[in-house]
């Protein structure tokens, strides 16, 4: 069954749900994977088998820490920490410019570095996203243009409750977008709302849980009384974009995690148990300090002796296990362990050494960005199509407008090198005049009045050493 008959000949809402919720992407659920993401939920904190408490009520220690977390903020951080740099086409004529121009204030006014970020951590974590884009009625001129209309966008995932729907068909083309979330009206009702797209219109459901009948949102009545379904889609196409990934990125790592997990947690309860002195008397005790005498005299019989008995146990085989687990789990993961601990031990390497040292990492973000590519340019075209709508003079123009979008990965910035590199590559000639100087230290709020004050300066310096070796002013 199509989406359209799904749309129109099914006879009622419950069943346009149920055939909207049959997923041709599987991805893992996200109450799976959150019991591996939550450290509150790994295993070390239920198991009372091999971490047993105490009869006397003593809790045996359990320490859960959260890799999952720690890697998914890593893959994330080394994806998005340089913002993702758009390159346009070179444009043919002004039209294409400031088209150009008015996609780059769309991108920004979007706050799209930051959404980026937060769509990696989700599509990492999660394993799918969805993206949708929106306009609000609003007279602005943000654009370059006069518009009465502002684009935004909202990225919608499992980790925030949000059940995701797609219907792709054999060619991988989207056919719909469904999704599902929940609202709390009251401490007695919940409002379930269930969001459909299609490429020419948009249906919104809800359903209380006081009543469980489905109401379209939605729904219009014309002139003559007809009820007509679903809003209309001006731009003819899904205004959003979905990704999704097989496995989550930590996928096969828990087990190692899990490893750490309890001999980290065994090692403290043995530690705790042998905290406490533990006195060896050789002897028998004749008494202890008669009046007068200091708190701390005990005596024995002869050759009697007391003690404490120190803990001898060598911490060096739980240390190295530890740390064998921990360098099993960011190789396998492909991302270095840049903790504190492991990056002061460097010292101040040089960018060709911190190139080598993060090859892994650059290849594993390497691998990842293709899907990220696509998906941004599926999101360019959804922004061009409303872009059209918007401002219909471009309209035969826009589609001439292409864009790449490169992910950088990151790593620690060296200017000084890049500065070296290219002037190599020009024949030692300057890269960059005093003004970008300037503007790229930052300190100047007004960069062109500070770069006429030092022009200035240089003049009436040069006036002045002028004035001194003047002929007709020297004195022999």
């Amino acid at each position: 069954m199509n989406i359209e008959e799904i749309l129109k000949k099914t006879d009622t809402i419950s069943q346009k749900i149920e055939e909207l919720r049959r997923r041709t992407v599987m991805v893992p659920l996200w109450s799976y994977l959150l019991s591996l993401y939550e450290p509150a939920s790994h295993k070390v904190m239920t198991d009372t088998i091999s971490l047993r408490d105490k009869d006397n009520g003593e809790k045996s220690s359990r320490i859960a820490v959260a890799l999952e977390k720690l890697l998914t903020n890593r893959i994330t951080e080394f994806t998005f920490s340089i913002p993702v740099k758009r390159k346009y086409n070179t444009p043919e004529n002004d039209i294409q410019r400031e088209i150009q121009k008015a996609l780059e204030k769309i991108y920004d006014c979007a706050h799209i570095d930051n959404m980026n970020y937060k769509r990696g951590l989700a599509y990492f974590a999660s394993c799918e996203i969805f993206t949708i884009w929106y306009s609000v009625k609003k007279h602005n001129s943000l654009y370059g243009f006069e518009s009465n209309y502002k684009l935004k966008c909202k990225t919608f995932s499992p980790m925030d409750g949000v059940r995701l729907y797609p219907i792709i068909d054999e060619y991988d083309d989207m056919q719909a977008m469904s999704f599902e979330y929940d609202k709390t009206v009251s401490d007695k009702e919940t409002i379930t709302f269930f969001e459909t797209f299609t490429e020419n219109y948009h249906f919104i459901w809800k359903k209380s849980n006081l009543s469980e009948m489905w109401e379209e949102v939605t729904a219009q009545v014309d002139d003559d009384g007809n009820t007509k379904s679903g809003e209309e889609i001006i731009i003819h196409k899904i205004p959003g974009a979905y990704l999704s990934r097989p496995h989550a990125i930590y996928e096969g790592l828990d087990n190692i995690r899990s490893e750490f997990e309890y001999n980290v947690s065994r090692n403290s309860n043995v530690i705790a148990y042998n905290a406490a002195p533990i006195a060896k008397v050789k002897g028998g005790i004749v008494g202890k300090e008669k009046k007068g005498e200091s708190l701390r005299i005990w005596r024995v019989e002869n050759d009697g002796d007391i003690s404490y008995v120190s803990w001898n146990q060598s911490q060096e085989a739980v240390s190295g296990q530890n740390k064998t687990l921990l360098g099993l789990y960011w190789m396998l993961s492909q991302m270095p362990d840049i903790s504190f601990e492991n990056m002061k031990s460097l010292g101040n390497i040089g960018y060709d050494a911190r190139q080598t040292l993060l090859t892994d990492a650059h290849l594993k973000v390497r691998m990842e960005s293709g899907a990220f590519k696509e998906f941004f340019e599926r999101e360019f075209n959804v922004i061009k199509a409303f872009l059209k709508v918007m401002n219909p003079k471009w309209e035969k123009e826009i589609d001439n407008v292409t864009c790449d979008h490169i992910i950088t990965p990151y790593i620690p910035k060296d200017e000084s090198y890049d500065i070296t590199i290219r002037q190599k590559a020009n024949g030692g000639k300057p890269v960059e005049s005093q003004l970008e100087s300037i503007v790229k230290l930052g300190q100047s709020q007004d960069p062109q009045q500070t770069m006429e004050d030092i022009r200035q300066d240089e003049l009436n310096a040069a006036a002045v050493q002028q004035s001194a070796f003047a002929m007709g002013e020297q004195t022999i």
